[in-house]
C-alpha cells in the first residue's frame, strides 16, 4: 500500500512553521505518514508535485480557496483548515473567519483554538459540525517538556549575563503599511472593507497604529533612562524592522549597549530569559508569557477597537504613560507573581486557548492519522496547469527556493545597500523544514 501523504501550507516563516513542523513531527515519527511542508502560495502546486492524501491550510475564507477545496473532495483528498491566528476577539472578525461569506467550503476537519471560534463554525457552517475539532494552539506546546527543552539554552549567552531584563514586544502590523504602496495596501483589504465594519475606514486603523508606533519609543526612552534595566526589543514578524534598527542606531553608545534587537528569532528564543514582558495592546505574547509565569505590562495607546480587546486588558497592568513606566517597571519587579491576575488569566486560557498543556500538536496528528486510516486511496485527477505547476515546485525545492520566491531579486538581495526581497523572509524553503525536523528529533532521542 502507498504511503500516505499530508502537505501541510505554511503560510508565515517566523509565525507558524515552528507549530507546523511539530505536527508533522509527531506525523512521521509516531504515525509513518509522510509528511510535506510547503509555502501557502504553493496550493495549487502540491497536487501533482506530492499526490496528497490530505492537505492542511491555514483558511479557506477566501473565494479560490473555497472553489479548490471542493475540487480536493471530488478527487477524495481530505482537506483540514489550522487557523495561524486563532483568538478572534471581535465577533465580525470572527463570523468572517467561520466561514460567514465562503460557507460552501470543504473541509474534513477544522482545529480551532477555542470553542468560541468552534460555536461560530457551527452557526455559519451547520453541515460541518462534526468536523470541528476544539484543540488549542499547537505553537503553545513549545512551553511544555519535552519542546521547551529546545530553548533551554541561549544561542546568545548575553542572555544570562545581563539583569533586569525587560522583554518588549511590538505589534504594530497596521503601521506597516504605511511604507507599502497605496495600491497593494488597498488589495490587502478589499476583502474585509465591505464585511468587517471596524475595516470601513483602514487607512484611519494604518495612521492610529503608526501614532501607536511612534510613542512607544518615547517608552522605550524612558526605560533606559529612569531604569537600569536591559531592553530586548523584539518586532512583529510583519513589521518594517528598519523602523527599529534606525532608532537604536541614533541612541547614545551607552544606551544602545543596553538594547538587543531580536529581529530573527522566534519568540521562544528570548522570552524564557527574560524577567518582565511589556506588550503593546492586544498580543499574544501578554498570554505565552503566562505559560512561563512571567510578569507582564500592557501599554496602552489610542485603544482603538481593531488593536486594543478589554478581554485581555484586565488580564494584565496597564500603562499609557511613559512618565509612569519606569515606577510600574520596577514595582512589577519586586512583585513578579502578579497573584491579582493569576484568576482571571486561568479563566482567559481556558476561554480563549482550550487550557494549554502541551498536547495540541499531537491531537492534531492524531486524528489526521485516524481519519487517513479509514479514508479510500483518492482519485488523483490532473491537468496540463496541475503538472506545471507541480514541476515547477519539485524545480525550487531542488535549488531550496521557496515557490512564491523570485531568484533574480533574492540575488539583487545580497548585494551591498539593496533591501532584501520582504517575501524571501516569510515563505519557507526546504532547508528551514529540514532543520526544525532534526532539532525535533533530537530532542525526541533525548527523551527515550
Amino acid at each position: 500500500m502507498k504511503q500516505k501523504t499530508v502537505v501541510i501550507l505554511v503560510d508565515s516563516k517566523k509565525r507558524d512553521l515552528m507549530g507546523d513542523v511539530l505536527i508533522a513531527h509527531h506525523l512521521e515519527e509516531t504515525f509513518g505518514i509522510r509528511c510535506e511542508l510547503q509555502p501557502l502560495e504553493s496550493w495549487r502546486s502540491c497536487l501533482s508535485a506530492f499526490s496528497p492524501h490530505y492537505i492542511l491550510f491555514n483558511h479557506l475564507t477566501s473565494s479560490h480557496l473555497a472553489e479548490f477545496s471542493n475540487r480536493l473532495k471530488k478527487m477524495g483528498i481530505l482537506v483540514g483548515v489550522l487557523p495561524n491566528e486563532g483568538i478572534l476577539y471581535d465577533r465580525e472578525v470572527l463570523d468572517y473567519n467561520a466561514g460567514k461569506f465562503h460557507a460552501n467550503a470543504y473541509m474534513d476537519h477544522y482545529f480551532c483554538w477555542n470553542s468560541v471560534h468552534g460555536e461560530a463554525l457551527v452557526h455559519h457552517m451547520k453541515h460541518l459540525k462534526d468536523s470541528i475539532r476544539v484543540i488549542g494552539v499547537p505553537r503553545f506546546d513549545y512551553y511544555f517538556e519535552p519542546w521547551k527543552n529546545l530553548f533551554a539554552h541561549p544561542k546568545d549567552p548575553e542572555l544570562i549575563t545581563k539583569r533586569p531584563r525587560i522583554l518588549v514586544c511590538t505589534n504594530f502590523g497596521f503601521a506597516a503599511c504605511k511604507e507599502m504602496p497605496r495600491q497593494v495596501v488597498d488589495r490587502l483589504f478589499q476583502p474585509w472593507k465591505d464585511r468587517i465594519s471596524k475595516y470601513h475606514n483602514y487607512w484611519d486603523i494604518i495612521e492610529a497604529n503608526a501614532r501607536s508606533r511612534d510613542r512607544l519609543f518615547l517608552h522605550l526612552v524612558a526605560i533606559l533612562e529612569k531604569t537600569d534595566c536591559f531592553i530586548d526589543l523584539k518586532p512583529h514578524p510583519r513589521e518594517n524592522p528598519d523602523i527599529y534598527v534606525n532608532w537604536h542606531r541614533g541612541l547614545s553608545p551607552v544606551q544602545r549597549a543596553r538594547v538587543k534587537l531580536w529581529l530573527s528569532e522566534t519568540l521562544n528564543e528570548v522570552l524564557p530569559f527574560c524577567d518582565l514582558e511589556i506588550s503593546c495592546e492586544t498580543c499574544t505574547t501578554a498570554i505565552e508569557s503566562w505559560l512561563l509565569q512571567k510578569p507582564t505590562i500592557e501599554l496602552v495607546f489610542e485603544r482603538n477597537p481593531v488593536t486594543f480587546h478589554e478581554d485581555v486588558a484586565k488580564t494584565n497592568f496597564l500603562c499609557d504613560n511613559p512618565d509612569v513606566l519606569p515606577g510600574l517597571i520596577v514595582r512589577t519587579l519586586k512583585n513578579p507573581g502578579q497573584m491579582e491576575f493569576q484568576g482571571l488569566r486561568k479563566q482567559h486560557l481556558a476561554k480563549w486557548c482550550s487550557s494549554p498543556a502541551g498536547a495540541s500538536s499531537f491531537r492534531i496528528a492524531e486524528i489526521i492519522a485516524d481519519s487517513l486510516e479509514k479514508a479510500p486511496e483518492p482519485l488523483w485527477d490532473f491537468d496540463f496547469q496541475d503538472w506545471r505547476r507541480g514541476i515547477k515546485l519539485r524545480f525550487k525545492n531542488s535549488l531550496d527556493l521557496a515557490y512564491g520566491s523570485n531568484p533574480w531579486k533574492l540575488l539583487l538581495g545580497y548585494i551591498y545597500g539593496t533591501k532584501k526581497y520582504p517575501l524571501e523572509e516569510k515563505f519557507i524553503r526546504p532547508h528551514d523544514v529540514k532543520e526544525w525536523k532534526n532539532r525535533l528529533r533530537g530532542v525526541s532521542r533525548k527523551e527515550v
